[in-house]
C-alpha cells in the first residue's frame, strides 16, 4: 500500500472552510474552496463511475487515526489498498481528501475538473449552479 499525491493537478485545497458534496449513486460532485495561491475561489470536481462515497469526521488534527497516512488539506491517492483489491475488475482509484473538519472517501472510475469559480463565494451556490 502507498499513499501518494495524484497525477492529476487539481487547484490547492484552502484551509477554511469544509467542502460541499452531491451523491446521486453514480457520480459525486466536490465543491471545496481553493487556496489563494491557487487563485483562490471555488472549485468542483466531477467523479465519475462511484463505488464508495464517505464522509468521516476526522479533522486535520485526527488524521493520525486514519488507517492511512494521510497529508493535511491535500488530495492522497492509495494505491495497493484493499478497497481497490475488491473491485480490481473495474479499475478503481482511492483518494482521501482532507479538509479542515472533515475527511472525504471517495472510490471511483474518473475524475475531472468541471468549475474553478475565482470569485468565490458559498460552496452551495457554486455546487448547484454546477449541476445546471
Amino acid at each position: 500500500m502507498q499513499v501518494s499525491e495524484p497525477q492529476e493537478a487539481f487547484p490547492e485545497i484552502g484551509t477554511v472552510a469544509n467542502p460541499a458534496a452531491l451523491y446521486d449513486g453514480n457520480d459525486v460532485l466536490l465543491c471545496y474552496q481553493a487556496s489563494p495561491r491557487a487563485g483562490g475561489g471555488n472549485v468542483v470536481l466531477k467523479f465519475g463511475d462511484v463505488i464508495g462515497f464517505r464522509v468521516s469526521p476526522i479533522n486535520v488534527e485526527g488524521l493520525q487515526e486514519c488507517r492511512y497516512p494521510v497529508q493535511p488539506w491535500q488530495f492522497n491517492e492509495v494505491a495497493g489498498g484493499k478497497e481497490t483489491a475488491e473491485w480490481k475488475a473495474l479499475n478503481p482509484r482511492l483518494w482521501l481528501i482532507s479538509f479542515s473538519d472533515v475527511t472525504i472517501e471517495v472510490l471511483f472510475g474518473t475524475v475531472s475538473l468541471i468549475v474553478h469559480d475565482a470569485k468565490g463565494g458559498p460552496l452551495l451556490r457554486t455546487l448547484t449552479g454546477a449541476l445546471r
